[in-house]
């Protein structure tokens, strides 16, 4: 009985053991699946690593940005029509400390959203009912056009291309809560951009062009933009861990499995952010995984010859990856939506940000290779950039120039301003307080800069410079390349492409009138701020001093402008200072401080009609008359300042 009872132990001991061996491979041989199914494809990617290696190097590049960049993200790559990676990297959450699951870890795409926009008016293109060149008008509800007031012809290829005229318009492009939210066709006469300079004259980058694009889209299809998108593009695909509706009301599993979002912590480490409520959905709502987005890759790469799912025909499919949008025909410009990038091989895709989720989306479709990167941190640059170098490679430009004689790099010098600007309402003006500056460091050679971020280039044809060095990533991105468009021997606009165009400095907005800007802000803001003190004291002083009727009126008078002045200049720095630590808000949270400024201008007015008046009528000494004098120049610089900034634009 006791050796049988032995006997039991032990064959219980082999079995536990065999188990556990057997789950400690099996499982061993699951996390290796991938790696070992790449070691079995041939081939490597367009920069030159060989296949079966390639997981190793972005383990390698990855790991020293890891924690530093982003706590978590999940890296696909498509290589003729499959997935031969999958990974993630870091956690998705790091407070629970739950792990990026690539299968199932949801994440914010951001701007790469616009991609489904373009690719289901493509999708309309093909079936007769959407005419790239026709006017958008055409095809939305005439009450809504009217209201629209573009005072120039717009079409679906000017909102594909980013050349439709648009300015940037800062406010309610993301709300943090499901109140914030507006119904797309209501957002959109809500958040006009500013239409501002000439259809198709420059590349500025318009998440309202997007936006009014997938509204179209709606119109045409008689269905919400996001139920089209479903329908159309998401289950053909069987993308079903992926949702367009801001919500999640039609995939609500979706949430349990949804990434936290991160801010970088200036201390080091991250802060926990808020996820982005998008009522402008087209241009970059959508909600999913690595593996889903990478469905979509592969049915936009299909093999030569063959069609895409999403399209009846592959004509199609070359249609929307051709250029669309290039001023000169040499620099990187657009293919219907799609932006293009600088390398050794054509690349085409696309970013995307939302408050606290980056991402990265690019094709090579020569190669029908594809990567794909989303990240759980506000604005990662160096994994989404890094990643798709090492793996794409990048243009290598020589110092050598072919060019005998080439026009002196002093010709370009100056300040620029992005066609992307706040133009028409009052962050116009921060945008001018962070010019892109050009200097000339030699014959051939230029510096850019954005306050400490710097890229040197070198002039390889006329007026035509490539990068070759650079202190921060985006300029490898967005600013690979600069050609300079001359008119009467001065620079008149940057082509950069992508929706990065710059301009030259309008005449009402020149250094010196900038200069004068700062000046009459930091005067009238010191002033107005000490002047209430003074009177105070001043107050203090000649308590027990009998005044004339007229002098006690005077003082009452000057009292007010001084305190109009006071009021006026902290409404507005609230106003600028709320902006500043939440790039995010909302129009109607600023927009008390811009009606404010009305009636402190009555009110100025008034107190300065009745001071002016009541000042002729008593003995005054020179400093009183000359501190008077200084309070109405000071308060007429302030208004005079915030009517030409916009601090009175409303709407």
């Amino acid at each position: 009985m006791r050796g049988d009872t032995k006997m039991i132990k032990r064959i219980g001991l082999i079995l536990t053991v065999s188990i556990i061996m057997f789950l400690t491979v099996f499982g061993l041989s699951t996390k290796l699946s991938f790696a070992a199914e790449l070691k079995k494809i041939n081939g490597e990617t367009p920069s030159g690593i060989p296949l079966n290696e390639m997981e190793e190097k972005i383990d390698q590049y990855v790991s020293k940005y890891l924690d530093k960049t982003t706590p978590g993200a999940a890296i696909a790559v498509v290589k003729d029509g499959q997935i031969i990676l999958s990974k993630g990297y870091g956690y998705a959450d790091v407070e629970k400390q739950i792990s990026v699951d690539p299968s199932k870890t949801v994440f914010e795409w951001g701007s790469i959203s616009k991609l489904f926009t373009w690719t289901s008016a493509m999708q309309l293109v093909e079936q007769g009912k959407l005419d790239l060149d026709e006017d958008i008008k055409t095809y939305l509800p005439s009450d809504f056009a009217k209201k629209l007031n573009f005072q120039q012809t717009v079409t679906m290829r000017d909102l594909m291309n980013h050349a439709a005229g648009f300015g940037d318009y800062a406010f309610n492009t993301i709300a943090f809560s499901k109140d914030g939210l507006f119904p797309l066709e209501e957002a959109l006469l809500l958040d006009k951009s500013k239409q501002y300079y000439k259809v198709g004259t420059a590349s500025s980058y318009s998440n309202y062009g997007a936006s009014l694009a997938g509204y179209v889209v709606e119109c045409i299809s008689k269905q919400p933009f996001h139920d089209y998108e479903r329908e159309h593009l998401f289950n053909v695909l069987e993308m079903n861990n992926t949702t367009g509706n801001t919500t999640f009301d039609d995939n609500k599993k979706l949430l349990e499995t949804k990434a936290k979002g991160y801010l970088p912590n200036p201390e080091g480490g991250f802060i926990l952010g808020n996820w982005s409520y998008v009522s402008h959905y087209p241009a970059g709502s959508i909600n999913g995984t690595v593996e889903d987005l990478a469905k979509y890759a592969i049915a936009i790469t299909p093999e030569k010859g063959q069609k895409s799912p999403l399209f009846d025909n592959s004509d199609t499919l070359e249609t929307m990856f051709s250029p669309s949008y290039s001023l000169d025909g040499e620099m990187v410009g657009t293919a219907h939506g799609f932006f293009e990038y600088v390398g050794e091989y054509r690349t085409i895709g696309h970013g995307g940000n939302t408050a606290t989720f980056s991402s990265q989306f690019a094709i090579v479709p020569e190669e029908r290779f594809v990567i794909v990167i989303l990240t759980n941190a506000s604005a990662e640059m160096d994994i989404l950039f890094g990643v798709q170098e090492l793996l794409i490679g990048k243009k290598h430009t020589e110092s050598k120039v072919p060019y005998l004689k080439l026009p002196s790099s002093n010709e370009v010098d100056g300040k620029y301003v992005p066609f992307q600007r706040q133009e028409g309402n009052f962050l116009e003006f921060a945008n001018y307080q962070n010019l892109y500056t050009v200097s000339a460091t030699n014959k051939n050679e230029i510096t850019m800069s954005l306050g400490q971020y710097k890229g040197t280039y070198v002039q390889t044809k006329p007026y035509y410079y490539e990068l070759v060095k650079e202190n921060f990533p985006v300029f490898r991105n967005a600013y690979p390349i600069l050609q300079f468009k001359m008119e009467e021997g001065k620079v008149k606009q940057i082509i950069v492409g992508h929706g990065m165009d710059l301009s030259e400095l309008l005449p009402d907005r020149t250094i010196p009138v900038l200069i004068a800007s700062v000046l009459v802000l930091l005067s009238t803001t010191l002033y107005f701020l000490i002047a209430p003190l003074i009177l105070l004291i001043l107050k203090f002083k000649n308590r027990k001093k009998q005044l004339e009727l007229e002098d006690k009126r005077f003082n009452f008078y000057y009292s007010m402008l001084i305190l109009c002045g006071t009021i006026t200049v902290l409404n507005n720095l609230i106003c600028i200072t709320r902006i500043m630590m939440n790039k995010f808000r909302t129009f109607a949270e600023v927009k008390p401080h811009l009606l404010l400024n009305y009636p402190l201008l009555v009110c100025t007015v008034i107190a300065a009609f009745f001071s002016i008046k009541y000042m002729r009528k008593i003995v005054s000494s020179k400093k009183r008359k000359v501190f008077y004098f200084l309070t109405i120049t000071l308060l007429t610089l302030l208004f005079a300042l915030l009517i030409g900034w916009n601090f009175f634009i409303v709407v």
